[in-house]
């Protein structure tokens, strides 16, 4: 009797779950994405893309991504800008992650180079001389 009860109440959770509308499970969705985010990107408050450092310096992100490379900061690599071993572990840089999903709903992450104040100190200060 008792496990005919507790099969009872599993089959109605589960049917609970299934009603749930697409909106539904998609702002659920949406919620447990932007807390995993907040959490993994704790640490890179304050940081800024490159395209945002190049626009407060007047100039394309591509052009700034270029200077640093050709300084021997930064290299290209698997798709990405990463310092190079003299830059890493001097607080200069922080990884943010981005998460997305591919055409066939699949849930992707990647992180991307954000640099942290002492970063942009060191850029503005490369630049300006």
């Amino acid at each position: 009797m008792k496990q005919e009860i507790q099969n009872k109440d599993l089959t109605h959770r589960a049917v609970r779950h299934l009603l749930v509308t697409d909106d539904d499970v998609m702002n659920e969705a949406e919620r447990i994405v932007g807390h995993t985010l907040q959490r993994e990107n704790q640490g890179d408050e304050g940081c800024l893309t490159v395209t945002e450092i190049a626009r407060e310096l007047d100039m394309e992100a591509s052009d700034l991504n270029s200077f640093l490379r050709d300084r021997g900061i930064q290299k290209w690599k698997q798709g990405q800008y990463r310092l190079t071993s003299p830059y890493e572990g001097r607080g200069l840089t922080h990884d943010r992650l981005f998460i997305y999903y591919s055409k066939d709903g699949k849930k992707k992450r990647q992180t991307y180079l954000v640099w942290t104040q002492k970063g942009q100190d060191f850029i503005r200060k490369l630049i300006h001389g």
